[in-house]
């Protein structure tokens, strides 16, 4: 134990020495210590009623849809439309359309923000650009996307999928709620413009069909009053091959494919009515009543048939549709508690920093100075 003793003390010793030499150096060096902290923390405090404040704002929303209709893939190849779509969502997302370059350009046209963004280069009593020669040019609506970009930030909740939106801008906090008040509407109209999907082109098909069949069925009623009133003795045919249009393609989805048969068996009773008519055997009025009735029952089932496809089409769309719920939405920052520039952090790191550089520069002199001590007593020694 003694020897143990022995062997550590000389260290413990040593350490203590040097930890009081540390601390008379410091002592010796308080100048440099004090002169490089007061230095830093004086810039940081100019720094802060230098720098313009600026303003954040921030929202949060929920997506909402998105969904791919099973029984719905192979609508694009099965319909009977030219309009050439997209088959798949997969790329759109909120997120991306908030960060796109169109959404970002459709608020600095909403809000005229080109003259914000490039304060340098717009006089605003004249209210014109400032161009200093033949050429220089005013900035393009491509220039303030870029500048925009640099304003607003996206980011996205792995966990909960929930999306913020955060906007940043100087001296002007309004103009910061604009922008994300503007973008949150743009973002909806570009999803409503964007989100073309399999079940809305379904649904316009069906629609046409759907308002086909209705101008029939009107028209085969006003026929029927008409020749139970006694003002027309022969019933014409109202049904054409535009009423039973349908695909020439393979058809893959079960739906179409019911769709289609069914079109097909009304395209057949209409035939066989035509048909029928050429016999002469019954009276003339009972003929056209059959004919009449036929095409009453005909146009029935067909206008059924496509209000319940059109009803299920729209159901399937709100499926698919892409859009978003607002959580929080945008507020108007207040003007005494701007987001940047952070004056405490600010004195607090150029406070430490100063005083660390201080610390450095009172050793490096000190050991500065006992290098040219050394030096001088070997040359007076040689």
């Amino acid at each position: 134990m003694e020897k143990t003793k022995e062997t550590y003390s000389p260290y413990y010793e040593e350490d203590e020495i040097d930890l009081y030499e540390l601390w008379l150096t410091l002592k010796k060096r308080k100048k440099i210590v004090l002169g490089f902290t007061v230095f830093f923390t004086l810039i940081a405090l100019i720094l802060c009623f230098i720098l313009p404040p600026t303003y954040k704002t921030e929202t949060t929303l929920m997506p909402l849809g998105g969904k791919k209709g099973g029984g719905l893939s192979s609508l694009l190849a099965s319909l009977p439309i030219s309009v050439s779509l997209p088959t798949s969502q997969s790329g759109l997302t909120v997120e991306a359309v908030l960060n796109s370059r169109t959404l970002r350009e459709r608020v600095i046209r909403d809000l005229n923000l080109l003259p914000l963004l490039f304060p340098d280069k717009w006089d605003s009593k004249r209210r014109k650009w400032i161009l200093k020669g033949k050429d220089d040019r005013p900035p393009t609506i491509l220039d303030g996307a870029e500048k925009l970009k640099k304003l607003i930030s996206v980011s996205t909740n792995k966990k909960t999928g929930v999306v913020t939106l955060s906007v940043e801008f100087k001296e002007n906090p309004q103009i910061a709620y604009e922008i994300a008040r503007t973008a949150l509407k743009e973002a909806d109209n570009i999803l409503n413009e964007k989100s073309f999907t399999l079940a809305k082109k379904y649904k316009i098909y069906v629609g046409k069909q759907l308002q086909i069949a209705r101008r029939k069925l009107l028209e085969i009623e006003k026929i029927y009053e008409e020749f139970i009133e006694g003002k027309i003795k022969k019933v014409p045919f109202i049904f054409g091959e535009d009423v039973f249009k349908a695909p020439n393609v393979s058809l893959n989805d079960e739906r179409i494919k019911n769709l289609e048969r069914e079109l097909k068996n009304l395209r057949e009773k209409v035939k066989n009515l035509q048909k029928n008519t050429n016999y002469v055997s019954l009276p003339e009025y009972q003929v056209n009543f059959q004919k009449l009735q036929a095409q009453m029952d005909i146009a029935k089932e067909l206008f059924e048939t496509l209000v319940k496809e059109y009803e299920m089409a729209k159901a399937q769309e709100m499926k698919e549709q892409i859009s978003f719920q607002v959580i929080d939405p945008p507020y108007v920052p207040e003007i005494d508690k701007p987001y940047k520039p952070k004056k405490k952090l600010i004195v607090a790191v150029a406070f430490i920093s100063g005083l660390f550089l201080g610390i450095f520069a009172a050793f490096f002199k000190e050991w500065l100075d006992g290098v040219k001590e050394r030096h001088r007593e070997e040359e007076q020694n040689a």
